[in-house]
């Protein structure tokens, strides 16, 4: 007989996929701004690690991805100027069988999936730049609730106990989508993640720009945030900036007993690319997450394993295209405050900054601290009437700037 957590598990499970429909309903409309775990797979019918605590079973499952596409070919320096492009690359979508699913994808890019039926997830993305990927977790965890509940499952292995699978999680407090998002980067370092997928999204050191509360089926606490962070090492290291939609909720309260005080992450879709290309790139990151569905066998499949999981399976494209269209919606509806803000904190994780010219209205991107120092020695310059951006201009904060060899 199962637990009233093991119940409550797989409801938030039943509902996971449904609420990636939604995510496509958030960004419908995309264009100008208004002013304003572990990995708990299920295991598959061959090979499976199952590791039993009390009161909670979790599964880790390692799931071969289907043969990666080419990555693409081209490079980008480390930690490029941030600013929107005046020429933006088209990213080109193509149809893509994994077999157990179907999904336009843009050309290029690699496939990994992990988990299966219910807990089914993926990352596709562009290995040459890894700030552009899209994703999806139907769910993610556990996380610890607060670090004393770590210290009585420490304390109880060391008595003798069972080994706790998720010690190594980190903790989350409090529980709520935006501090789940910074942990995530913790995460992915873990074993069992890798194990879990051959590739895993990137998301160091987010900066979160806005967070907005959303519906989602699943039972907890639910927004859409737009966020920048950095991926990729070497040359493909930069910066990024994408959008994610995430549920999280207390699966087991703390108790004062091992294996409690646990959370999960549910239904976690993301959409991103580098911050200078992001808002050009946006619309057709959302129509790939927005063509997910399962092949028929599969559902199939999963019909014949479980017939809990089964809603779930069949909802799985609906969830994704409901949750791409939130995402379009919210970023049509993004105020212009919140892209001045994504730009300035662009400037001070990248040290730069920004000047124009007011006669001209070009702007350029400059090292930190150039103006103090032209400001001092301007009439040594040609050029010599150029200021800081104004702090609400969202037209010269969003411009393309010119780079700073461009100064005379």
């Amino acid at each position: 007989m199962k637990t009233d957590a093991e119940t409550g598990k797989s409801n938030f499970v039943l509902f996971a996929l449904f609420a990636l429909f939604a995510f496509a309903l958030l960004i419908v409309g995309c264009t100008q701004p208004n002013n304003i775990a572990t990995a708990t797979p299920s295991p598959s019918p061959t090979t499976q690690q199952t590791i039993h605590p009390p009161n909670l079973g979790i599964t880790i499952e390692p799931t071969p991805a289907p043969s990666p596409s080419p990555a693409l070919t081209s490079s980008s320096t480390p930690l490029p100027n941030a600013s929107a492009t005046p020429n933006p690359e088209v990213l080109k979508l193509e149809d893509y069988d994994g077999g157990v699913f179907k999904i336009k994808k843009s050309v290029g890019w690699s496939v990994a999936v992990g988990g299966s039926c219910e807990t089914f997830s993926f990352v596709i993305r562009d290995e040459a730049k890894p700030q552009r990927q899209i994703f999806y977790f139907s769910e993610l965890g556990p996380v610890y609730l607060d670090e004393s509940q770590k210290t009585i499952d420490k304390r109880y292995m060391d008595m003798g106990g069972h080994q706790i699978a998720w010690y190594e999680m980190p903790v989350v407090k409090p529980l709520t989508p935006e501090n789940f998002l910074k942990s995530v980067p913790l995460m992915m370092e873990l074993a069992p993640f890798k194990k879990f997928m051959t590739a895993l999204p990137e998301l160091r050191d987010a900066e979160i720009i806005s967070s907005e509360t959303a519906k989602s089926p699943v039972t907890g606490d639910t927004k859409l945030m737009r966020a920048l962070f950095k991926a990729g090492s070497g040359a493909s290291e930069g910066l990024g900036e994408g959008q994610f939609f995430l549920t999280v909720n207390e699966v087991i309260p703390l108790t004062g007993y091992a294996s409690g005080g646990i959370g999960y992450g549910f239904t976690f879709v993301g959409i991103s690319a580098e911050k200078k290309e992001f808002k050009n790139l946006e619309k057709t990151l959302t129509e790939s997450v927005n063509s997910f569905n399962f092949s028929e066998s599969y559902v199939a499949e999963c019909m014949r394993q479980q017939q809990k999981t089964t809603e779930a399976v069949l909802n799985a494209g609906k969830t994704l295209s409901e949750t791409s269209d939130i995402i379009m919606d919210e970023w049509d509806q993004r105020s212009q405050s919140d892209d001045i803000i994504s730009e300035k904190r662009s400037d001070a994780i990248l040290d730069r900054e920004r000047v124009y010219d007011p006669d001209t209205g070009t702007v350029y991107d400059v090292a930190n601290g150039f103006y103090d120092n032209y400001d001092a020695n301007r009439n040594k310059f040609d050029m010599n009437n150029l200021q800081p951006l104004p702090d609400s201009d969202w037209n010269l904060w969003t411009a393309a700037p010119e780079d700073a060899s461009n100064i005379h």
